[in-house]
Protein backbone atom coordinates (compact mmCIF):
# COMPACT_ATOMS: atom_id res chain seq x y z
CA UNK A 1 0.00 0.00 0.00
CA UNK A 2 2.80 2.80 0.77
CA UNK A 3 3.85 2.05 -3.06
CA UNK A 4 0.56 2.56 -4.32
CA UNK A 5 0.53 6.20 -1.66
CA UNK A 6 4.01 7.20 -3.51
CA UNK A 7 2.50 6.31 -7.29
CA UNK A 8 -0.76 8.55 -6.05
CA UNK A 9 1.13 11.15 -5.24
CA UNK A 10 3.58 11.63 -7.73
CA UNK A 11 0.69 11.27 -10.36
CA UNK A 12 -1.03 14.02 -8.52
CA UNK A 13 1.85 16.40 -8.72
CA UNK A 14 3.81 15.63 -11.62
CA UNK A 15 2.15 17.92 -13.99
CA UNK A 16 2.75 21.13 -11.85
CA UNK A 17 6.54 20.43 -10.89
CA UNK A 18 6.80 19.83 -14.50
CA UNK A 19 5.05 23.19 -15.60
CA UNK A 20 7.09 24.66 -12.86
CA UNK A 21 10.27 23.49 -14.87
CA UNK A 22 9.15 24.41 -17.91
CA UNK A 23 8.69 27.80 -16.67
CA UNK A 24 11.58 28.27 -15.12
CA UNK A 25 13.87 26.77 -17.61
CA UNK A 26 12.45 29.18 -20.03
CA UNK A 27 12.62 31.88 -18.17
CA UNK A 28 16.32 31.03 -17.95
CA UNK A 29 16.27 30.42 -21.87
CA UNK A 30 15.14 34.06 -22.58
CA UNK A 31 17.27 35.89 -20.32
CA UNK A 32 20.20 34.31 -22.24
CA UNK A 33 18.92 35.34 -25.35
CA UNK A 34 17.91 38.81 -24.78
CA UNK A 35 20.78 39.41 -22.68
CA UNK A 36 22.42 41.51 -25.63
CA UNK A 37 19.75 43.14 -26.72
CA UNK A 38 19.33 44.25 -23.19
CA UNK A 39 22.54 45.31 -22.51
CA UNK A 40 22.50 47.72 -25.72
CA UNK A 41 19.27 48.95 -24.70
CA UNK A 42 20.49 50.28 -21.56
CA UNK A 43 21.68 53.93 -21.35
CA UNK A 44 25.64 54.16 -21.24
CA UNK A 45 25.27 56.94 -17.98
CA UNK A 46 23.35 55.90 -14.71
CA UNK A 47 21.95 58.80 -14.57
CA UNK A 48 19.79 58.49 -17.62
CA UNK A 49 18.42 55.01 -16.41
CA UNK A 50 14.23 54.90 -15.87
CA UNK A 51 14.00 55.33 -11.96
CA UNK A 52 12.49 52.24 -11.53
CA UNK A 53 15.72 50.45 -12.33
CA UNK A 54 18.03 50.72 -9.57
CA UNK A 55 21.84 50.35 -9.84
CA UNK A 56 21.88 46.92 -8.93
CA UNK A 57 20.03 46.09 -11.48
CA UNK A 58 21.83 48.00 -13.96
CA UNK A 59 24.99 46.70 -12.88
CA UNK A 60 23.58 43.14 -12.92
CA UNK A 61 22.69 43.45 -16.38
CA UNK A 62 26.22 44.47 -17.62
CA UNK A 63 27.41 40.91 -16.47
CA UNK A 64 26.14 37.93 -17.74
CA UNK A 65 26.85 35.90 -14.29
CA UNK A 66 24.86 38.09 -12.52
CA UNK A 67 22.47 38.96 -14.65
CA UNK A 68 21.42 34.69 -14.32
CA UNK A 69 21.45 35.03 -10.61
CA UNK A 70 19.00 38.07 -10.90
CA UNK A 71 16.69 36.49 -12.90
CA UNK A 72 16.73 33.42 -11.26
CA UNK A 73 17.88 33.26 -7.64
CA UNK A 74 16.85 37.00 -6.60
CA UNK A 75 13.17 37.33 -8.80
CA UNK A 76 12.00 34.10 -10.58
CA UNK A 77 12.91 31.05 -7.66
CA UNK A 78 11.28 33.04 -4.80
CA UNK A 79 8.16 33.61 -7.03
CA UNK A 80 7.34 31.16 -8.77
CA UNK A 81 8.80 28.41 -6.34
CA UNK A 82 6.97 30.23 -3.70
CA UNK A 83 3.22 29.99 -5.96
CA UNK A 84 4.23 26.42 -6.80
CA UNK A 85 4.78 25.59 -2.91
CA UNK A 86 1.73 26.73 -1.85
CA UNK A 87 -0.22 25.23 -4.77
CA UNK A 88 1.56 21.59 -3.62
CA UNK A 89 1.22 22.69 0.26
CA UNK A 90 -2.31 23.87 0.07
CA UNK A 91 -3.29 20.93 -2.00
CA UNK A 92 -2.04 17.74 -0.08
CA UNK A 93 -4.34 16.99 2.50
CA UNK A 94 -6.98 19.36 2.09
CA UNK A 95 -8.44 18.30 -1.00
CA UNK A 96 -8.97 14.72 0.32
CA UNK A 97 -9.80 15.39 3.66
CA UNK A 98 -13.00 17.35 2.08
CA UNK A 99 -14.01 14.66 -0.60
CA UNK A 100 -13.02 12.30 1.79
CA UNK A 101 -10.84 10.05 -0.16
CA UNK A 102 -8.40 10.05 2.85
CA UNK A 103 -10.66 7.73 4.52
CA UNK A 104 -10.04 4.98 1.37
CA UNK A 105 -6.40 4.76 2.37
CA UNK A 106 -6.54 4.59 6.34
CA UNK A 107 -8.94 2.22 6.52
CA UNK A 108 -6.79 0.33 4.09
CA UNK A 109 -4.07 -0.31 6.70
CA UNK A 110 -1.87 2.70 6.42
CA UNK A 111 -1.81 5.06 9.44
CA UNK A 112 -2.20 8.52 9.39
CA UNK A 113 1.51 9.41 10.50
CA UNK A 114 2.24 7.36 7.41
CA UNK A 115 0.07 8.78 4.50
CA UNK A 116 1.32 12.47 6.00
CA UNK A 117 5.20 11.64 6.19
CA UNK A 118 5.05 9.88 2.85
CA UNK A 119 3.27 12.78 0.80
CA UNK A 120 4.84 15.41 2.35
CA UNK A 121 8.62 13.97 1.93
CA UNK A 122 8.01 13.14 -1.53
CA UNK A 123 6.56 16.77 -2.25
CA UNK A 124 9.45 18.52 -0.20
CA UNK A 125 12.25 16.19 -1.94
CA UNK A 126 10.49 17.05 -5.29
CA UNK A 127 10.30 20.71 -4.94
CA UNK A 128 14.30 21.23 -3.69
CA UNK A 129 14.93 18.48 -6.52
CA UNK A 130 13.40 21.10 -8.93
CA UNK A 131 15.09 23.95 -8.00
CA UNK A 132 18.98 22.11 -7.64
CA UNK A 133 18.31 21.23 -11.00
CA UNK A 134 17.05 24.20 -12.82
CA UNK A 135 20.06 25.79 -10.81
CA UNK A 136 22.37 23.61 -12.93
CA UNK A 137 21.04 23.82 -15.67
CA UNK A 138 21.83 27.85 -16.27
CA UNK A 139 25.51 26.51 -16.78
CA UNK A 140 24.81 24.14 -19.64
CA UNK A 141 22.59 26.46 -21.26
CA UNK A 142 24.30 29.63 -20.95
CA UNK A 143 27.24 27.75 -23.01
CA UNK A 144 24.86 26.47 -25.33
CA UNK A 145 24.52 30.33 -26.31
CA UNK A 146 28.36 30.94 -25.85
CA UNK A 147 28.27 32.73 -22.72
CA UNK A 148 30.15 31.05 -20.01
CA UNK A 149 29.51 31.65 -15.94
CA UNK A 150 32.65 33.93 -14.18
CA UNK A 151 31.93 31.43 -10.94
CA UNK A 152 29.31 28.69 -9.83
CA UNK A 153 28.18 29.97 -6.38
CA UNK A 154 24.33 30.41 -8.38
CA UNK A 155 24.25 26.55 -7.85
CA UNK A 156 25.02 26.82 -4.29
CA UNK A 157 22.86 29.63 -3.82
CA UNK A 158 19.79 27.52 -5.55
CA UNK A 159 19.76 25.35 -3.14
CA UNK A 160 19.48 27.70 -0.29
CA UNK A 161 16.61 29.23 -2.29
CA UNK A 162 15.38 25.42 -2.61
CA UNK A 163 15.36 24.48 1.09
CA UNK A 164 13.36 27.88 1.70
CA UNK A 165 10.67 26.84 -1.05
CA UNK A 166 10.39 23.70 1.71
CA UNK A 167 9.77 26.36 4.18
CA UNK A 168 7.05 28.08 2.16
CA UNK A 169 5.23 24.56 1.55
CA UNK A 170 5.34 23.32 5.23
CA UNK A 171 3.72 26.25 6.06
CA UNK A 172 1.08 26.46 3.59
CA UNK A 173 0.46 22.87 4.37
CA UNK A 174 -0.27 24.00 7.73
CA UNK A 175 -2.28 26.81 7.16
CA UNK A 176 -4.87 23.82 5.06
CA UNK A 177 -4.96 21.69 8.25
CA UNK A 178 -6.06 24.92 10.18
CA UNK A 179 -8.66 26.33 7.53
CA UNK A 180 -9.81 23.01 5.69
CA UNK A 181 -10.69 25.03 2.78
CA UNK A 182 -8.09 24.85 -0.69
CA UNK A 183 -9.17 28.40 -1.53
CA UNK A 184 -9.32 30.27 1.56
CA UNK A 185 -5.67 28.46 2.53
CA UNK A 186 -4.03 29.67 -0.93
CA UNK A 187 -5.47 33.24 -0.08
CA UNK A 188 -4.22 33.23 3.26
CA UNK A 189 -0.78 31.40 2.10
CA UNK A 190 -0.09 33.96 -0.27
CA UNK A 191 -1.13 37.06 1.86
CA UNK A 192 1.10 35.74 4.63
CA UNK A 193 4.24 35.11 2.38
CA UNK A 194 3.45 38.58 0.55
CA UNK A 195 3.55 40.33 4.39
CA UNK A 196 6.41 38.65 4.84
CA UNK A 197 8.39 39.71 2.29
CA UNK A 198 8.29 43.03 2.64
CA UNK A 199 10.05 42.65 5.52
CA UNK A 200 13.24 42.50 3.13
CA UNK A 201 12.63 45.70 1.94
CA UNK A 202 14.55 47.13 4.62
CA UNK A 203 17.95 46.63 6.19
CA UNK A 204 16.99 46.36 9.36
CA UNK A 205 14.09 43.97 9.29
CA UNK A 206 15.03 41.65 6.54
CA UNK A 207 16.93 39.44 8.71
CA UNK A 208 13.31 38.25 9.60
CA UNK A 209 12.21 37.72 5.62
CA UNK A 210 12.90 33.93 4.65
CA UNK A 211 12.60 35.83 1.31
CA UNK A 212 15.86 37.58 2.32
CA UNK A 213 17.68 34.39 3.08
CA UNK A 214 16.22 32.78 0.18
CA UNK A 215 18.46 34.73 -1.90
CA UNK A 216 21.79 34.03 -0.56
CA UNK A 217 22.88 37.49 -2.38
CA UNK A 218 25.76 38.41 0.31
CA UNK A 219 27.33 34.65 -1.04
CA UNK A 220 26.58 35.05 -4.25
CA UNK A 221 28.67 38.10 -4.89
CA UNK A 222 31.25 36.79 -3.12
CA UNK A 223 30.71 39.28 0.04
CA UNK A 224 30.26 36.41 2.67
CA UNK A 225 30.54 32.29 3.48
CA UNK A 226 28.32 30.11 2.47
CA UNK A 227 25.34 30.88 4.53
CA UNK A 228 25.18 27.29 6.54
CA UNK A 229 23.40 29.24 9.12
CA UNK A 230 19.85 30.00 6.50
CA UNK A 231 20.34 26.48 5.59
CA UNK A 232 20.03 25.20 9.22
CA UNK A 233 17.87 27.79 9.99
CA UNK A 234 15.57 26.37 6.75
CA UNK A 235 15.88 22.86 7.27
CA UNK A 236 14.91 23.09 11.15
CA UNK A 237 12.17 25.66 10.45
CA UNK A 238 10.46 23.20 8.02
CA UNK A 239 10.89 20.06 10.28
CA UNK A 240 9.63 22.21 12.72
CA UNK A 241 6.53 22.89 10.86
CA UNK A 242 5.43 19.74 9.29
CA UNK A 243 5.71 18.11 12.72
CA UNK A 244 3.34 20.63 14.11
CA UNK A 245 0.86 20.06 11.02
CA UNK A 246 1.56 16.17 11.54
CA UNK A 247 -0.09 16.40 14.82
CA UNK A 248 -2.74 18.80 13.97
CA UNK A 249 -3.64 15.93 10.82
CA UNK A 250 -3.33 13.03 13.68
CA UNK A 251 -6.64 14.93 15.57
CA UNK A 252 -8.18 15.83 12.66
CA UNK A 253 -12.00 14.24 12.72
CA UNK A 254 -12.36 12.83 9.23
Amino acid sequence: MCRTLIGKELRDIKWKLFVAFLVLVASIVLMIILHERLLELLPADMSEIPFFISPDMFNNFRDFTNAMWSNLNDQNLPQIGSLLAIILGIGLLAPEIESGTITLLLTNGISRQRVFWTKSILAVGALILLRVVVGILVVPLSSAFGYSLRHFRIIPATLVAALGIAFVFSVSLLISLILKERIWSGIVSAVVFALWSILGFWEATRVFSPFYHMRARDYFYGDANFPWLAVVGFIAATIAVLLVAERRFAREEL
